[in-house]
């Protein structure tokens, strides 16, 4: 393909010999189906920054969906499919543009229920959302019809189980004794009461309420649970006090617990096991049941409950079952195909169950037909024709979820041969954005102009978040909102001292002396002044080598340690750790008391071979109990360590826990070879027809490009002669850019420090037209990855400049400063 783009447009050049161009050009465009550009999505740079959220609703409200985009759209449109429907029809929706669009459901009939999803359009392209689900709030009534009897001897575990009806939202249970309200009851998976232990005292009747929040209807249970406990301690089987539900499924990453309830007497002791394989090594064993926390697939199977005293035992198997939401892993690759062409594009999907995969192009599902069909992922499309140009997008749904890839379709309308030059009608693609201006601005590295309607998009990070560490040191913390623009090739830090007010220069903005991976989202800066003010901002760079600033932090004052602040501060109970697999260790820990006022835990990691700085992990929430730390290294011995902090402070350290991560799996692979005896006569004779028809098409190249460059020859001879005529008319050059506004062919210089920039009463002075500054670097990675996402804003407190960066370069001198390391203008 790049062979024939380079004929046409030595062709389009030459008007002189116009008859030779029009069969160079038929020879090379008639065998071309299409061409693709690796799998990068095309920096168009639009991404939903808010996908519609599924809701439960009763009839005759109003229900809103929303979403939102990181640049404006030229308009919205909305989309509907109904329950039990395949067929996405469109919706009356105000025709506007912008970044949010909203869509209000007047939920009058239950057949307005179902998935809907917005679309943005750019043109005449569109990006459709994630689908959200509008289902009916409701509760039905108990179709329990039995009283339950239960008689056990004292000391053993008994089970109170609600039969709770469907519900939608999830039911709230509660539990009565004798119509007593049990306040702080122990309940299991949310609808098991457990009563460990029990005496006589307990006996009694029981029965269960449910409650939907959003209809606020309330039932109560038709039938109750008889328990007695008695003294009678004579010899007693074990026995199952409740039938063990057999199948769990359990989305993966959540908790669960496998109930099994055994009594007897003497009370009998459970054991689990599993079939085929060992305990997942953070399962919990308990009277209650078998507790597994963080599921992952690997977990699932069969389990085996077994309850046994002196005499006899009880054996019960229970199933798990591990589903997840769907991932497109792969998206459609960006390709370029030719009208009339044939079309075959595919994406990567994940999921539990098997998710279905639906195809659309602009925001409309493409249906089967003589001319479209979809083999799950893949979709064919026969014909191609200038209304698939735009955004094609894979779409994976299964009942836990949606997630999509896309990317950018060209289509190549039909070549034209006019008065021997090549023509085209014009095709479908986006008119947006058609980025055409070739005005005076330098180009990047990428060739993307800067300042230009052709500007790439940057996403900057979110204002960071700062807590105290010490006298002397915080812990700087910031997200990314989700980013299809210009990928991110590392952050850097930076902060100010913040003083009176007063005549003359503020101090100048310092830069920690570390490239902090992308996957990072927390740095401690340290040597600081206590009892000073701070301003602290994070400066992201690209793979264009530009960068661009977070907006700045609020103003932060270091106090002084009193021991007060961080004596409130519980410090975690780290339980367990276990090695995932060669570069992931998940960490499970405990809050000692729930009632502090924490804004989550700071986990810190290093190899236990060295003695070097820990790497820092964020993780938000009071509630949170477990993180899995990856980027590690395979077979390598890691300690851990947790802390919980607030905005003020930070606790102190847990216990250290040491795990190795498990070795690398090397896969060989087999190559098979065939003995040239065994190849069959019609086998041989293929390869030598193919070599041949190699060579003549080879040939035909050479013989094209000689003709393409004798062309080229006689059409410059003729030019030379004419600008020998029309010297004097030539325009004025100067360093080898046009002084009207052409491109230039020279080269730009590179510094070395991607942040030049200084506020001045806190907003930031733009540099002036040619200024560049420099800032000293390392390539020592401090912090670790925090999960955390919202979406972010930039305004004048933070401005990137216009200095292309390289961090590869540098010498030494400038990788081996101190820090923190001060900004030169």
């Amino acid at each position: 393909m790049a062979l024939s783009s380079f004929v046409l447009a030595e062709c389009v050049k030459m008007t002189s010999i116009s008859s030779l161009c029009g069969i160079i050009v038929i020879l090379f465009y008639s065998p071309i189906a299409y061409t693709c550009e690796n799998d990068k999505i095309q920096e168009s740079g639009m991404s939903f920054t808010r996908h519609p959220q599924p809701l439960a609703a009763p009839l005759n409200d109003d229900v809103n969906f929303e979403c939102s985009l990181n640049i404006p759209a030229d308009r919205f449109a909305w989309h509907h499919r109904p329950l039990g429907s395949s067929k996405w029809t469109p919706v009356p929706n105000p025709n506007v543009g912008g970044k949010t669009s909203r869509h209000v459901v007047t939920f009058d009939n239950e057949s307005k229920a179902g998935d809907y999803r917005c679309i943005a359009f750019f043109g005449i392209s569109g990006l459709a959302s994630d689908p959200a689900r509008l289902t009916l709030a409701t509760i039905q009534n108990f179709s329990d019809k039995n009283d339950v009897f239960i008689a056990v001897a004292e000391g053993n575990t008994v089970p109170i189980t609600c039969p709770v009806p469907y519900s939608e939202p999830e039911a709230i249970v509660q539990f009565y004794k004798n119509d007593v309200l049990i306040k702080d009851a122990d309940l299991v998976n949310g609808r098991t009461m457990v009563i460990k232990n029990v005496r006589t005292t307990d006996s009694g009747s029981y029965h269960c309420s449910v409650n939907n929040y959003i209809t606020v209807v309330t039932f109560m249970s038709n039938y109750k649970t008889i328990l007695t406990v008695h003294g009678n301690l004579t010899f007693q089987p074990p026995y199952l006090t409740k039938q063990p539900q057999t199948e769990y499924i359990v989305p993966r990453g959540k908790n669960v617990t496998l109930e099994c309830f055994g009594a007897g007497y003497p009370v009998p002791r459970v054991t689990w096991s599993r079939l085929g394989g060992s305990l997942p090594s953070k399962s919990v064993k308990s009277p209650i049941g078998l507790t597994l926390v963080h599921v992952q697939s690997s977990d699932r199977g069969e389990y085996d409950c077994v309850w046994r005293n002196d005499v006899r035992q009880i054996k019960s198997a229970i199933i798990l079952r591990v589903v997840e939401p769907p991932r497109v892993t792969r998206q459609p690759s960006a390709c370029k195909f030719h009208e009339g062409g044939k079309l075959q594009l595919s994406c990567n999907v994940t999921g539990e169950p098997e998710p279905n995969v639906e195809w659309l192009i602009n925001g409309e599902s493409l249906m089967p037909s003589k001319t479209q069909e979809m083999r799950g992922s893949t979709l064919i499309i026969s014909e191609v024709e200038k209304k698939h140009a735009g955004i094609v997008q894979c779409v994976a749904s299964n009942e836990y979820g949606s997630h999509s890839g896309y990317n950018q379709l060209q289509v190549q309308p039909t070549e034209h041969i006019v008065g021997g030059k090549a023509e085209s009608k014009p095709d479908g693609t986006m008119s947006r954005h058609k980025h055409t201006r070739i005005g005076g601005r330098r180009k990047n590295k990428e060739g993307k102009k800067k300042g230009g309607a052709a500007a790439v998009i940057l996403v900057p990070p979110d204002r960071p978040n700062v807590t105290r560490l010490s006298d002397i040191s915080v812990m700087v913390r910031w997200s990314v909102p989700e980013n299809k623009g210009l990928p991110i090739q590392f952050f850097k830090v930076q902060y100010r001292e913040i003083g009176p007010k007063t005549i003359g220069k503020q101090a100048k903005w310092m830069t920690a002396n570390s490239e902090i991976p992308t996957h990072v989202r927390s740095f401690e800066v340290t040597d600081l002044q206590p009892d000073h003010t701070y301003r602290f901002r994070i400066a992201a760079v690209y793979s264009n080598n530009d960068n661009k600033l977070s907006r700045n932090s609020m103003r932060f004052h270091l106090n002084r340690d009193t021991g007060i602040e961080s004596n409130r501060m519980p410090i975690p109970l780290l339980t367990n750790t276990e090695a995932l697999g060669p570069h992931e260790v998940l960490l499970v820990w405990q809050n000692p008391d729930r009632s502090a006022k924490i804004d989550g835990f700071y986990i810190y990691h290093r190899a236990s071979t060295s003695a070097g700085e820990y790497l820092k992990t964020t993780v938000e929430g009071k509630n949170a109990f477990n993180m899995t730390i990856s980027h590690l290294q395979p077979d390598t011995t890691y300690e851990f360590k947790v802390q919980s902090f607030s905005v003020d402070a930070a606790s102190e350290f847990s216990q250290i826990l040491r795990q190795k991560t498990k070795k690398p799996v090397v896969e060989h692979p087999v190559q098979q070879v065939v003995a040239e005896n065994k190849l069959r006569p019609s086998e041989s004779n293929k390869n030598v027809s193919i070599h041949v028809i190699i060579g003549g098409v080879f040939g035909a190249s050479l013989i094209l490009i000689a003709l393409a460059f004798a062309a080229r020859f006689l059409y410059k001879r003729a030019k030379y002669k004419q600008s020998q005529e029309s010297q004097s008319e030539g325009k004025p050059i100067t360093n080898g850019r046009v002084m009207n506004g052409g491109v230039t062919d020279s080269k730009i210089n590179i510094t070395s420090n991607p942040l030049a920039g200084l506020d001045t009463s806190e907003d930031i002075m733009q540099p002036k037209s040619g200024q560049q500054s420099s800032m000293e670097m390392t390539s020592f990675l401090n912090g670790q990855n925090n999960n955390g996402s919202n979406n972010g804003h930039n305004n004048g407190d933070a401005a990137g400049s216009d200095v292309n960066v390289t961090s590869h370069n540098e010498p030494s001198s400038l990788r081996q400063g101190p820090l923190p390391i001060e900004q030169r203008l």
